[in-house]
């Protein structure tokens, strides 16, 4: 027998299979969807500054069963040697081990790591790096449940942005994002966990409402160009109400 490893039972029996439930249809007879919302419908969104005492600044989300913190810690003087004109951004996006379907690791994979890069990208144009030479900024963002990646890094980037602000970090505009979801030649706005799985593509789009720019696009799977030029511009209405809840939340946290 060898010691150095696990072995298996002597005999194995077939496993015990659940009846797994159907996926249920993107719209039903009215065309409404799972939580009655219409094709281009978000869902309400409650956002909170100052959770973490400990940070600069901090914001906490929620886009119905999405949740996520984020904490910003700095600028602090960058430990390498050398000068930079320009400031560092770091973010850092994790999924919490208890927050999805599948129990995740406590490392950062690969996933994680490509939506880390997305935030920074979607940040960047909007935050004055000149003006904090030699310094780096820290975003570090938590996902406590997941309902959806594309919403995920929209709440994710919707959260660090008015994280950044409550930091008092000089800023271009506020940086919103929105996600919609191609199925079946229809456009879906802010799509959840179930609906992601019957999708033919994704899309998500950050945008500063102020200066009418876009940030960045993030755009998988197949879709028309008329589809997506369609979303583009819903994506961008979207952002700018967004933007009157991200003012709101900051408002509050300064009578606070």
């Amino acid at each position: 027998m060898d010691r150095k490893r696990v072995n298996g039972p002597e005999q194995s029996v077939p496993p015990l299979l659940k009846n797994v439930p159907a996926t249920p249809p993107l719209f039903n007879e009215q065309n409404k969807r799972a939580d009655q919302r219409c094709a281009h419908d978000l869902r309400p969104i409650f956002l909170k500054t100052g959770l973490v005492n400990q940070a600069n600044g901090s914001a906490y989300i929620e886009m119905g069963n999405t949740k996520a913190v984020c904490a910003v810690y700095g600028p602090r003087q960058l430990k390498r040697s050398g000068f930079s004109n320009n400031g560092t951004l770091n973010c850092e996006f994790k999924f919490a081990t208890f927050s999805c379907a599948k129990r995740r690791g406590h490392m950062r994979d690969a996933e994680e790591k490509g939506l880390s890069n997305t935030l920074v990208q979607a940040l960047t144009p909007a935050v004055r790096l000149e003006l904090l030479p030699k310094s780096a900024i820290d975003v570090y963002i938590t996902v406590l449940e997941n309902d959806g990646t594309s919403s995920c890094l929209a709440a994710a980037i919707i959260a660090a942005s008015t994280a950044l602000a409550d930091a008092g970090i000089e800023m271009l505009d506020q940086v919103t994002a929105c996600s919609a979801l191609f199925a079946k030649d229809q456009i879906i706005m802010d799509g959840t966990e179930n609906e992601e799985k019957q999708r033919d593509g994704s899309m998500v789009l950050s945008y500063m409402p102020s200066l009418n720019e876009v940030t960045h696009i993030v755009q998988t799977g197949q879709s028309d160009p008329a589809i997506v030029s369609q979303a583009v511009s819903q994506c961008i209405d979207a952002c700018s109400k967004i933007l009157s809840v991200m003012s709101t939340a900051l408002v509050e946290s300064l009578r606070q």
